[in-house]
C-alpha cells in the first residue's frame, strides 16, 4: 500500500489529492481536505513538491521512482508538470487566489531572483526542480523536456480566465484572484471570434452574475455561466461581444 499514514514514505501523493477534484470523486469536505493537505506537506516557493515523505531506499514493488535520491524527480522534487493540475483543482473549487498563487509560484521567470541556485532557462519550463529533502534543493533540471507549458496554458485559459470549450457551447466561467478589476480576452471557437470582456466590481474569485452576448442580456440560469450562442454555423468568421459581470447573486 502507498499514499497512507500508516505508510513510512511516500505518504502523500500530489496527484492523488489534485484528480480527487479533477474527477469531482471528492465531495465538497474531502476536496477541501485534498487541497489543504497538499499545501501544508507539498508546496515550496519552487511548486508543489510530487510525494512525501520521500523514499530513501529502492523498492522493487513501488518502483522507478525509488531509484532517485530523496527530492529529486518523481521521489519528492517539483514534478512541475503536475502543478497545474492542481491549480485545475483551485480553480474548480472556486478559489482564484490559491490557483492563481499555484500559478505565479512555478513561472520560470520567478527565478531571476536566484538564477545561481536555480541554473536554468528563465524563460523555459523544466521537468523537474529538486525539492526541499535534497541538498541541492531549488536546482532546475531537465529544461524543455516537459508538457509543463501545453498544461500551464490550459489552466491559464480555461480554468484561471474560464474560457472553455463545451460540447454546444463556449463555457465562460472566470475564477481569479479578487484583487483583479476584471480581463479582457479574444477566443476564437466554432467559426466565431469571441471578443471577451470580464468585469469584477465586487472583487470575488469566482461567479457570473450577468452575461451579454452581442449587447443582449443571455439567461444565466440556462446558460449555466456559459454563452448560449456560442455555436456558430455562417460560412465567414464574425465577431461576437461578450461582457461577463462577475459577482455573488445572479441577476434575473
Amino acid at each position: 500500500m502507498v499514499g497512507s499514514s500508516l505508510n513510512e514514505e511516500g505518504q502523500i501523493f500530489l496527484n492523488t489529492q489534485s484528480w480527487a477534484v479533477i474527477s469531482r470523486s471528492a465531495d465538497r469536505p474531502r476536496a477541501t481536505a485534498c487541497m489543504r493537505s497538499a499545501l501544508e506537506r507539498l508546496n515550496t516557493p519552487h511548486g508543489l513538491m510530487l510525494l512525501a515523505p520521500p523514499y530513501r531506499k529502492y523498492s522493487a514493488a513501488i518502483g522507478g521512482c525509488t531509484t532517485y535520491p530523496p527530492g529529486a524527480k518523481e521521489n519528492g522534487g517539483v514534478f512541475v508538470q503536475t502543478n497545474p493540475w492542481a491549480i485545475i483543482a483551485a480553480a474548480m473549487m472556486g478559489d482564484g487566489e490559491l490557483a492563481w498563487r499555484l500559478y505565479d509560484q512555478i513561472m520560470p521567470a520567478n527565478h531571476l531572483h536566484d538564477v545561481n541556485v536555480f541554473q536554468a532557462e528563465p524563460y523555459v519550463f523544466c521537468q523537474n526542480i529538486l525539492g526541499t529533502p535534497h541538498p541541492l534543493y531549488g536546482l532546475g533540471r531537465n529544461s524543455w523536456l516537459t508538457g509543463t507549458s501545453a498544461w500551464a496554458f490550459v489552466a491559464a485559459t480555461q480554468y484561471i480566465l474560464g474560457i472553455r470549450p463545451g460540447y454546444d457551447r463556449l463555457i465562460i466561467d472566470p475564477c481569479i484572484p479578487p484583487h483583479w478589476p476584471g480581463f479582457k480576452a479574444v477566443r476564437h471557437f466554432r467559426g466565431a471570434a469571441y471578443e471577451i470582456e470580464v468585469l469584477n466590481p465586487e472583487r470575488v474569485s469566482h461567479g457570473v452574475k450577468s452575461i451579454k452576448v452581442d449587447g443582449q442580456i443571455v439567461d444565466h440560469i440556462a446558460a449555466a455561466a456559459c454563452t448560449a450562442a456560442a455555436c456558430n454555423t455562417d460560412a465567414h468568421v464574425r465577431v461576437r461581444q461578450v461582457t461577463i459581470t462577475m459577482g455573488s447573486e445572479v441577476e434575473q
